[in-house]
């Protein structure tokens, strides 16, 4: 384990009793409100040591840190980025994640409801060419699947946390890096945040540690953080704030 911030991790979630995936199975949460933190990698530890009696940890076999790679698909306009960017609710993303370790692959479609609920559907493995792919973009969204494509593929490390209650989920992502096949984009340092609940719920414990630790609610998709930061072409002028925060908070490193 030669990455400095996957030790880390490990070695805090060391104090945290295990949950499995059969009992995560009742926080699937497809419906769902989302408040998302952003935050340097260095000031997770008096968060997440916080909190070890309140939440437990997924754990499969011996692992608790697992790794994801998500193709996120758009139009060739970006219609799905440029929906987001205008704030425009009753929006959709559609992403195909990849779950490393356990060798599974999900077709997703995210849906934003102008409620602010977010409404997820999936389907095991089906790639862009087939039948079912098709199917099920044509069912949940608005886009046809025949102008679709890959547009960028993010990259994560990512634990999952759930309260004692098993009403709340807490996922938090660090290493992200993304690809256009262009170019390569590196957020070293970064930690994104995100507590789902069924309905919004500022008791939480997690959001009260996190208040504390003087760390305020940030709007950040990963879809749209790399495609404004990789397309500087592309209208990315209300995503400004998100990424002079990330500059800050991350060393980035952009390649060819």
């Amino acid at each position: 384990m030669n990455n400095p911030y996957l030790y880390t991790a490990n070695k805090w979630l060391l104090a945290f009793s295990p949950v499995s995936l059969e009992e995560m199975d009742c926080v699937k949460l497809m419906d769902r409100t989302d408040s998302k933190f952003m935050l340097s990698f260095n000031k997770l530890g008096p968060v997440i040591n916080a909190v070890p009696n309140l939440y437990r940890v997924l754990t499969i076999g011996d692992t608790k840190v697992f790794s994801y790679r998500t193709d996120y698909f758009d139009t060739p306009n970006l219609d799905m980025f440029i929906d987001h960017h205008n704030g425009k609710l009753n929006r959709f993303k559609i992403r195909q994640r990849e779950y490393i370790e356990s060798n599974l692959k999900f077709l997703e479609v995210k849906f934003k409801s102008n409620k602010g609920r977010v409404i997820k559907d999936r389907i095991a493995e089906a790639d862009s060419a087939t039948s079912a792919f098709k199917g099920f973009v044509q069912q949940h969204t608005p886009y046809s699947a025949s102008e679709l494509d890959v547009k960028i593929i993010n990259r994560f490390n990512r634990f999952t946390m759930v309260d004692n209650n098993l009403q709340e989920r807490v996922t938090v992502d660090f290493n992200l890096s993304f690809t256009d096949h262009s170019h390569n984009l590196h957020l070293d340092g970064l930690a994104i945040i995100e507590v789902k609940q069924h309905k919004a719920n500022k008791q939480s414990h997690f959001i009260k540690t996190l208040k504390e630790n003087g760390i305020r609610p940030a709007s950040i998709s990963k879809y749209c953080l790399g495609i404004s930061m990789m397309n500087q072409g592309k209208k990315s002028n209300n995503f400004k704030k998100t990424i002079n925060a990330v500059n800050k908070l991350s060393h980035v490193e952009l390649s060819a």
